[in-house]
C-alpha cells in the first residue's frame, strides 16, 4: 500500500474520512460535505447506532451532489484523551475496514482538534504508520489466492496542513515498520526454510544498511567453551550459530556513551523439546522459539534504518533443539562459557542454557553499558 501526505484539499473522486467527534457532531470538514450533499451525512446517522465513539465507523455511500464514491465517517472520541498509540490504533482501524471496501484511493482529511496530543503533522504521520503496520500480510506460500481476498486499497492519502512535518515524522516510524516488518517475517517462516544458518544469511542482508555482520560456528563456540548453547543443539542437522550484529551509530561519542548497548534474544528456529519431547498437538507453533532472535533482528534493522546516533550491538543464540541420535539427554551435565556446570533434567529448558552463554560472551567481548 502507497502512503501519501499532501495539503488539504477535498478530492472529487474515491472515498473520504472525516471525523465525527462525541454526540455525533461533525467535524468542520464533515459538516461542510454534509451541507454539500443535502444533509446525506446527518440523515445517515440519525438512521445508525454511530455515537461518535472512537474506532466507530459509518460509510455513507454514494452521498448526493457529491462525485466521491463515499464518505466515511470516523469516530474520533474525546480528543482530550489521546496518546500517539491510540492514534496509531485508530490509523490500524481504519485501514482494517477499508482494506477489503473494493476501494483503491482513499484521503483522510486530518483536522485539529483542540487539546488533542501533537501537531497535526504528527498525528497524521503515527496514523500512518498504524495503517501500515496494520497492513503487513505473509502469504508468500499460497499457491491458490483468491481474488476477493485481497486487499482492495492501494493508496492512502493524509491530507494534513504541514505536509513536510508529517512526511519528516513518518519517515522515522517508516523504518520502525521496516524493523517490525522484518520481524514478522522471521517468525512466519517454517522452521524448514528458517533455520540458524539461513538466520545468519538474511542477517546478512542487513549490510546495505550499515550493519556490521558476523557468526560464529560450532568449531568456534567449542573453542571458546560454549558448553550450554551447544549441548542444546548438537541433536540436530542444522548447524549452531551465534549471530553478531553491529551498529556503530555514534563512533564519536566518548566515555559512557562510547560502549554499546546489547540485545541479546534466544533463537530456537524449532523447539521440538528434545528428548523431553513436547506433545505433538500445537508442536507446529514451535517455529516461533526465535521470536526473542527475530525481535533482535527487527530492532537492529529499524536503528539502521534510522540511521540512529546510538552504538547497539545484537546478538543472536540460534540452535534446533532435535531429538537426534547425538542429543542431549535429561541428567547430562555440561559446561557453560563462564565455567559453571549445568545438570539438564529437562531437554526443553533450552532456553536458559542458549542465553547462558549468549550473555556470558557478550558481557565479556562488548563490556556493554546495559544488556535487555
Amino acid at each position: 500500500m502507497d502512503i501519501k501526505f499532501a495539503a488539504p484539499s477535498v478530492p472529487k473522486a474515491g472515498a473520504i474520512v472525516v471525523g465525527v467527534l462525541p454526540d455525533n457532531k461533525l467535524s468542520p470538514l464533515a459538516a461542510e460535505l454534509d451541507e454539500a450533499s443535502g444533509g446525506a451525512l446527518s440523515r445517515a446517522l440519525g438512521a445508525s447506532r454511530f455515537t461518535g465513539k472512537r474506532g466507530e465507523f459509518l460509510d455513507v455511500i454514494a452521498p448526493a451532489n457529491l462525485s466521491n464514491s463515499r464518505v466515511v465517517l470516523i469516530g474520533v472520541g474525546d480528543p482530550e484523551d489521546y496518546s500517539y498509540v491510540d492514534v496509531e490504533a485508530l490509523g490500524g482501524k481504519l485501514y482494517a475496514h477499508l482494506a477489503r471496501s473494493g476501494e483503491s484511493d482513499v484521503a483522510v482529511m486530518v483536522q485539529n482538534y483542540d487539546d488533542i496530543i501533537g501537531t497535526d503533522g504528527e498525528r497524521a504521520a503515527h496514523a500512518a504508520f498504524g495503517a501500515r503496520l496494520r497492513a503487513y500480510r505473509f502469504d508468500k506460500y499460497k499457491t491458490k489466492k483468491k481474488p476477493d481476498s485481497a486487499p482492495s486499497l492501494k493508496k492512502l492519502t493524509f491530507h494534513v496542513d504541514g505536509v513536510a512535518a508529517a512526511r519528516r515524522h513518518f519517515r522515522r516510524l517508516d523504518k520502525i515498520a521496516d524493523g517490525v516488518f522484518h520481524t514478522r517475517d522471521l517468525v512466519s517462516e517454517p522452521a524448514n526454510i528458517l533455520y540458524p544458518k539461513s538466520f545468519v544469511d538474511e542477517a546478512k542482508k542487513l549490510t546495505k544498511l550499515g550493519l556490521k555482520v558476523q557468526a560464529l560456528g560450532e568449531k568456534e563456540m567449542t573453542r571458546l567453551g560454549m558448553g550450554a548453547l551447544l549441548g542444546v543443539g548438537q541433536g540436530s542437522a542444522q548447524e549452531s550459530q551465534l549471530l553478531i550484529m553491529r551498529w556503530d551509530g555514534a563512533p564519536k561519542a566518548r566515555g559512557e556513551a562510547k560502549r554499546p548497548i546489547a540485545i541479546v534474544g534466544k533463537g530456537v528456529t524449532f523447539d521440538t523439546g528434545g528428548i523431553s519431547i513436547k506433545p505433538a498437538a500445537g508442536m507446529e507453533d514451535m517455529k516461533w522459539d526465535m521470536g526473542g532472535a527475530g525481535t533482535v533482528f527487527g530492532l537492529m534493522a529499524a536503528l539502521a534504518g534510522r540511521k540512529a546516533k546510538v552504538n547497539v550491538v545484537g546478538i543472536c543464540g540460534l540452535v534446533e533443539n532435535m531429538p537426534g541420535s547425538n542429543a542431549q539427554r535429561p541428567g547430562d551435565i555440561v559446561t557453560s562459557l563462564s565455567g559453571q556446570t549445568i545438570e539438564v533434567l529437562n531437554t526443553d529448558a533450552e532456553g536458559r542454557l542458549v542465553l547462558a552463554d549468549a550473555l556470558w560472551w557478550t558481557q565479556d567481548k562488548f563490556k556493554p553499558r546495559a544488556i535487555v
